[in-house]
């Protein structure tokens, strides 16, 4: 639409000009290409540092640390890694401290770094550096970074602030977008979208377009399977746990075990729809947080099936969501505490079978 006035006069075009040009001037920088071994010989000599407004290192997880080297060493691209010289000739890590911490971690074989949890080449897992072939050792150790290298007259100010827009200025992936895009052609994967479309579902959450945009329901269905069917080995992080739940049992789904889960999916999702006045959703707001979903969903299946013929009064229920013990059950502070985690979901389905007629 065409504005029929200016939005700035004249002058007030210049003077933003005049920003425009100060603040790009503070950012100079080169692009250059430095060989793995010699970025962690310099950040153990300590000319590459962490400056205070970075995180501690060591941030990431084993699986974390494990898929960056993976990827490596299959040659896909890795992000930019933004340094910046210093007066005395070192350079601080504005971007890419955890990328750079896993390298030297790696090389060094620091804290018996080995190789775990990894899909793509499961023979490197338990490998430590050392054990790769000697021509993949070479090939990693000469492997080039692509590096930003801000220049000695870069304001501290404006590195940090470049920090700062580095680690907010996109939004993550979350773990069911990310699971969805890797896990795509998985047989259970596949199913998982089919049951999202399942109408006592999707009344019952409740969710809004925006997490459906970011496939939240994806997220609560993987999740109703990994704890319905594995419960007993959580440990962890959450994500990791259902993300080797859908890759295992998707590789080999029988029909009868896609019946099965189909059926259970299909079984808990009427029950809960019809007998709770709200669904999944929290009393005082339209929102299905993950362990009051979990807790429901899964305690709901089992007590199915202990007795498929489960038939309680829609009172008791509320009692059951407005009594202290299930609100600790679904506390925040619970939500990954493996103790917890089973404790919630087993308290439901103790409670449905004792309520029921």
């Amino acid at each position: 639409m065409n504005k029929k006035i200016s939005l700035f006069e004249e002058e007030d075009k210049k003077k933003l000009q005049e920003e425009i040009n100060k603040f790009q001037i503070e950012l100079d920088y080169d692009t250059r290409d430095y060989p793995i071994s010699y970025i962690t010989d310099l950040y153990n000599q300590g000319n590459i540092f962490a400056p205070s407004y970075q995180r501690e290192k060591s941030q990431w997880d084993i699986y974390y640390k494990s898929r960056f080297v993976e990827s490596l060493i299959l040659d896909y691209p890795i992000p930019l890694i933004f340094l910046a010289d210093n007066e005395d000739g070192n350079m601080e890590i504005v971007d890419g401290l955890q990328r750079i911490s896993t390298l030297a971690e790696f090389l060094d074989g620091e804290d018996n770094f080995d190789l775990d949890k990894l899909v793509k080449l499961p023979l490197l897992n338990g490998k430590s550096f050392v054990e790769l072939p000697e021509a993949e050792q070479r090939r990693f150790k000469t492997k080039s970074l692509r590096i930003i290298v801000l220049k000695k007259t870069t304001p501290d100010n404006a590195r940090r602030e470049l920090f700062d827009r580095l680690n907010t200025s996109s939004l993550r992936a979350k773990p069911s977008e990310v699971r969805y895009g890797r896990e795509e052609d998985n047989k259970l994967m596949r199913l998982i979208v089919q049951l999202s479309k399942n109408q006592d579902f999707l009344e019952a959450t409740n969710l809004s377009s925006q997490m459906l945009g970011k496939k939240e329901d994806y997220e609560l269905i993987a999740r109703f399977f990994a704890y319905s069917h594995n419960s007993e080995n959580f440990k962890g992080k959450v994500a990791n746990f259902v993300d080797d739940y859908i890759s295992n049992t998707g590789k080999n789904l029988s029909d009868e075990l896609e019946e099965q889960l189909t059926n259970e999916f299909t079984k808990t999702m009427k029950f809960v729809n019809t007998n709770f006045n709200r669904g999944f959703q929290k009393e005082d707001r339209d929102q299905t947080p993950h362990v009051r979903f979990e807790a429901i969903a899964v305690g709901t299946n089992w007590a199915l099936k202990e007795n498929p013929e489960l038939n309680v009064e829609r009172e008791d229920i509320a009692r059951l969501l407005s009594s202290d013990e299930f609100k600790k059950w679904t506390t925040t502070d619970a939500a990954n505490n493996r103790k917890k985690v089973i404790e919630r979901m087993s308290g439901v389905k103790s409670a449905l079978l004792a309520m029921s007629k």
